[in-house]
């Protein structure tokens, strides 16, 4: 065999792995779905079918587009499925451009942005400050870390979902454990707002704004989600998270939220708090500065930005997607997001 057709069969069995595994996820989301909203009647299926099959090439994007349906009660045209969107539109609208966003300790550097609360950053046994880029002796990093701080957050590169992060106070720091989990950043952690609080008393209450850059250089936010943590969680993780949309005029939540198994709420389930009547405090501001922050990064089509309202207000910005940031959830809820970008056109599929 020949090492092009090696090549092929291995891009295919990959493909076939990543399709199958996100199209079961979509199908058991359905079926939690369809226990509190009734089955997906059949002429809105087959609609999705057509058009997973004539406008996206493929019946293997039709499952998200049966859950974006069943959400929304009808199908739209210029839905996104979550597939089609890792393989098809990142690699051509985002590329290898994307790539930085997974190396947190650059990303204020990159940006141009003091909204990151990044401290010291570690890479190959350099620690550096975030604000000067300064190097630290190693004898100095400790002490810098805890002048102002009884405990701090570090996230390895590459982390996602919650995973990659730890935790240090100053009695527990130790150099050759930050050495062994690999490089990253430390960042200080924040005091958010006391809405926030009144929601779910633990820290890391998170906004998910989406924004897309046109041919044009045009920028503005798609979609919005506040992401709360459940139960005994420390933090926000997208295995166990409560998520609510947000109107994008308004910074209002919606009525109704969705837990991690898409099972449709009205109440945070650990506080009892309604989601109904709700505002996020300086939400306009919020979609002002990822949309300054997007422009400093004019190479890549879609960004994925993890925002916090600290308890003065102020916007400060935990992260950034720009590899795979998720969309199917504010696809359901606000889509089609991107029903104006070429994305779907043959022309854009076949380059």
């Amino acid at each position: 065999m020949k090492i092009k057709d090696i090549k092929k069969a291995i891009t295919y069995i990959q493909d076939y792995r990543y399709n199958a595994a996100l199209n079961k996820e979509a199908m058991e989301v359905l079926a939690n779905l369809e226990h509190s909203k009734g089955k997906l009647p059949q002429n809105i299926k087959e609609q999705c079918d057509n058009y997973a099959k004539n406008t996206l090439g493929d019946i293997k994007y039709a499952p998200w587009l049966y859950v974006y349906s069943l959400m929304r009660g009808e199908f739209k045209h210029g839905w996104i499925p979550d597939n089609y969107y890792g393989k098809i539109v990142l690699p051509k609208s985002n590329g290898i451009s994307g790539t930085p966003a997974q190396i947190k300790n650059i990303s204020g550097s990159l940006l141009k942005s003091d909204l990151f609360p990044d401290l010291v950053s570690y890479s190959s046994g350099i620690y550096s400050a975030s604000a000067s880029n300064d190097v630290l002796k190693p004898e100095q990093v400790k002490d810098f870390l805890f002048k102002d701080h009884d405990t701090v957050i570090y996230k390895l590169n590459s982390s996602f979902q919650g995973k990659g992060i730890h935790f240090f106070n100053k009695d527990e720091f130790c150099l050759d454990k930050v050495a062994k989990l690999g490089s990253g950043i430390f960042q200080r952690l924040i005091v958010q707002h006391q809405i926030f609080n009144e929601l779910f008393p633990k820290p890391g209450a998170t906004m998910r704004l989406t924004t897309a850059l046109t041919p044009e250089g045009n920028v503005d936010v798609r979609g919005a989600y506040l992401r709360l943590g459940i139960g005994t969680d420390e933090f926000v993780k997208s295995s166990t998270n409560i998520r609510v949309g947000i109107d994008l005029d308004s910074g209002a939540l919606f009525n109704n939220g969705y837990t991690s198994d898409w099972f449709e709420i009205d109440q945070h389930p650990t506080t009892k708090k309604s989601f109904k009547g709700v505002v996020i405090p300086n939400f306009k501001q919020a979609c002002e500065d990822v949309i300054a922050l997007h422009k400093n990064y004019p190479f890549v089509q879609s960004i994925g930005w993890d925002v916090i309202i600290n308890e003065h207000g102020g916007v400060e910005i935990m992260e950034w997607n720009a590899v795979h940031n998720g969309i199917k959830f504010t696809e359901a809820i606000q889509g089609p997001m991107f029903a104006d970008m070429a994305w779907t056109d043959k022309k854009f599929i076949a380059a």
